[in-house]
């Protein structure tokens, strides 16, 4: 499953305002993935998921900052944190 910067970046603030959790770009692009899988019916009503942030929004502040100033690319590549697939 991919996930674009912008689509990783969407996802940083209401993951924070609905479960408290101030995710890193890695984190944010789990829910992303789960949101698209959700989407195209991958998931059953009996499946249970579990998603991991491992890292701090605050090491991104940058980056986060300079995405909601522009709505464009962010101030540095986040791309391939996870890895290139």
């Amino acid at each position: 499953m991919a996930a674009t910067d912008a689509e990783i970046m969407k996802l940083i603030a209401p993951l924070a305002e609905v479960e408290g959790v101030f995710a890193a770009p890695e984190g944010a692009a789990s829910l992303t993935a789960y949101c698209k899988l959700r989407a195209s019916g991958f998931f059953t009503t009996e499946d249970t998921v579990v998603l991991f942030n491992t890292g701090s929004g605050l090491k991104y502040l940058d980056v986060i900052e300079g995405h909601k100033k522009r709505s464009a690319a962010p101030s540095r590549h986040i791309g391939g944190i996870i890895g290139p697939y």
